[in-house]
């Protein structure tokens, strides 16, 4: 288990021993009882005794070059990375035979301190000495080469962010994690909240040992200070070490995690959910073996919703099989509409590789995922990175760049409710140590300095300058590097038909506004932000025509006699026509009709009208038009609207005419058509 995952997945640790270790103790003990404790200390995740006993045990046998290698092991475990480093290149220059891998970690802590050129020497060093198993291994350092020379690109890109640490109220000597943001002038955070080392008794009773519990922060006079327990009780329960608050938009729904050791006595995480219904908020329940596997972690939540229907999307950081490597970053999905959680899948390998990934934080207002990684280059440690999309659809990882990211682990970025401040944990110098000067996380806050307050609103009419209420407006985002306009964000309008929603600086969107029982005329407005320098609100108005289920008449549908095939001319109609529509309402679903004068027989006049509807749909799939929007139909001469005869029993070749036509109505939309979620 490395270090990151000890303090940050599995929250137990305690920075500290399971018994503690004195000089004394340690200079009576034989040296073969000091490798073997330092390495059952090892075996239970207790990295800061193990470094006692080797420590003790190197002043006798200085040459062990094994015990180096695990002695600069438990200093990576527990961040001490400049004495990892020494110890690294020691063991290596020790016998670098057996300790070629010290080689490729010594690379990762001369990175984690900006040398680059001498990590990228050393990564080289490794591919080329290195006769190991772990190919993995071997193709990260080929990655990590290309990284330290793209290091460049991303340092002193994001000038734009003021970072600060937060003071001891809030910042104690252990890790501090998961600040999630409540309103503008408080946020939810967990703790240890201790600034002594803490030991625990091998056997203790569970109550008995300090947990880590959620506390709440305020800003008081633009600085953020300690103010407490957050819900103490619900939450806050002796024995079990709970953290990563996520909440739902409404701020209604709570997911959190709680970790204690399962029935073989390795620590495990699980994801927890509470409901705030009439102002008080629920019993916190357990999630299913679905999401909570027993013999796998599951951990730190983050809430996304989906635009389209409404449904939450948790993602959210696990061990368990199928992953890309390490620690992946997973999705389930609430079906709000049949109240239960779907299996979780693999966010994908836009997000996850052979390393670790995790503490990922959903902006619902960008449809942006934040999230921590090691796989993917950068300054050292864990750095930041954000992709735009859902699901398993996603941009590439772009880093956050400096300061946001250092040479340390920086994780859990999070967004304030104001949008131009949030938070995130890193164990960067600077902050309340413990051990050594990088051993342990905490909180900082960021500013970004030229943050521009943004707004689209509008009002939607009808044709008849009348407002609609409880239309949607949707936001799309534009970018060269999507294939298409991604849905961030719908809203509705109220009673006066209003809308407003905030948008960000920088970017281009698409605004499209729609309602059931009511037509798009236009093809919506494009706002183009990327040089708006200072707060402002973009009008954009938009007219709805009322639709009418009654069906509608195609004009300039013409086929070959007897046949069912399109004419140039009717092409040319559809373009301009239904074609139009259907681009303009992408939701809406229709049904092609075609109808048949009496010519000919029944049965063959509904086999005909069937292939000119078919012909319809047919070309405009051609077009672009997915197939389950359109419904062929063929009616023959059931249903004429113009005498085929006139009363004197001869033939009315107008009416037939008219009776020869194609037509479409709306007979749904598609997400209530045909809908099986």
């Amino acid at each position: 288990m490395t270090g990151i995952k000890l303090f940050i997945i599995f929250m137990i640790s305690y920075a500290c021993s399971f018994a503690q270790t004195d000089s004394i103790g340690l200079q009576r003990m034989s040296t073969k009882d000091l490798k073997k404790l330092g390495n059952n200390a090892v075996l239970q995740g207790d990295n800061s005794s193990a470094i006692d006993y080797y420590e003790a045990y190197l002043k006798r046998l200085p040459s062990d070059s094994k015990i180096q290698y695990k002695l600069a092991d438990s200093y990576r475990a527990v961040r001490d990375y400049e004495r990892a480093e020494k110890m690294y290149l020691k063991a290596y220059t020790s016998d670098p035979e057996k300790n070629t891998l010290a080689l490729y970690y010594y690379a990762e802590m001369c990175k984690t301190y900006a040398k680059y050129p001498k990590a990228k020497e050393q990564y080289n060093k490794f591919i080329k000495e290195y006769k190991g198993s772990d190919s993995k291994l071997k193709k990260q350092a080929k990655k990590e080469v290309i990284f330290c020379d793209s290091v460049t690109t991303i340092i002193n890109q994001s000038q734009k962010f003021i970072v600060q640490h937060l003071d001891t109220t809030i910042n104690k000597a252990h890790v501090e994690l998961s600040p999630v943001s409540l309103n503008e002038t408080s946020f939810v955070y967990a703790s240890l909240r201790t600034d002594k080392k803490e030991y625990v008794t091998e056997g203790e009773d569970s109550a008995n040992i300090p947990s880590r519990k959620f506390y709440a922060a305020k800003k008081v006079n633009n600085e953020w200070v300690f103010d407490g327990e957050f819900m103490s009780g619900t939450y806050n329960k002796p024995g079990e070490n709970v953290g990563n608050a996520t909440f739902t938009p409404d701020g209604n729904k709570m997911y959190y995690t709680s970790c204690k050791p399962n029935w073989k006595g390795v620590v495990v995480c699980a994801i927890f959910m509470t409901e705030k219904i009439n102002g008080e908020w629920t019993e916190p329940v357990k999630l299913n073996k679905i999401i909570n596997n027993p013999n796998y972690t599951s951990t730190q939540p983050a809430v996304g919703i989906d635009p389209v229907k409404g449904n939450e999307i948790v993602y959210f950081v696990s061990n368990k099989p199928k992953g890309k490597g390490g620690l992946d970053i997973w999705y389930f999905v609430y079906d709000k509409k049949k109240k239960l959680y779907k299996a979780p899948k693999n966010a994908g390998v836009k997000i996850n590789t052979a390393k670790d990934e995790m503490t990922p934080f959903f902006d619902n207002d960008t449809r942006t995922l934040y999230f921590s990684s090691g796989g993917w280059g950068g300054l050292g440690g864990l750095d930041i990175y954000k992709v735009i999309g859902d699901n398993k659809k996603w941009t590439n990882a772009e880093n956050l760049g400096e300061p946001i990211n250092s040479g340390a682990d920086d994780i859990y970025y999070s967004i304030s409710k104001n949008r131009e401040e949030g938070f995130l944990v890193s164990n960067r110098k600077g902050g309340v140590a413990l051990k050594n000067t990088t051993c342990c996380d905490d909180i900082y806050s960021y500013k970004q300095t030229s943050y521009v307050h943004l707004f689209a609103s509008g009002t939607i009419k009808d044709d008849k300058s009348a407002p609609i209420d409880s239309a949607v407006v949707d936001i799309y985002l534009i970018d060269k590097k999507y294939d298409e306009p991604i849905l961030v964000k719908s809203v509705v309008t109220d009673k006066q038909g209003n809308y407003k929603t905030s948008i960000e600086a920088g970017q281009e969107y698409k605004i499209v506004a729609k309602k059931t029982g009511y037509l798009n005329t236009s093809t919506g407005s494009v706002i183009n932000t990327k040089n708006e320098i200072q707060d402002k609100t973009i009008e954009t108005n938009f007219l709805l025509a009322k639709s009418s289920n009654k069906a509608i008449t195609l004009e300039n549908i013409n086929y070959e006699f007897d046949r069912s095939d399109l004419s140039k001319s009717s092409t040319v109609a559809l373009d301009t026509t239904l074609l139009k529509i259907l681009q303009l309402n992408p939701d809406i679903i229709i049904e092609i009709s075609s109808h048949t004068d009496n010519k000919g027989s029944d049965e063959y006049n509904l086999k005909l009208s069937q292939k000119r509807a078919e012909s319809v749909v047919n070309y405009l799939v051609s077009k672009g038009i997915k197939s389950e929007r359109l419904k062929a139909k063929g009616y023959g001469e059931t249903m004429p609207v113009a005498p085929n005869k006139n009363k004197d029993g001869s033939d009315n070749p107008e009416g037939r005419a008219k009776n020869r036509r194609t037509e479409f109505k709306i007979i749904g939309t598609i997400t209530n058509y045909g809908d099986d979620d």
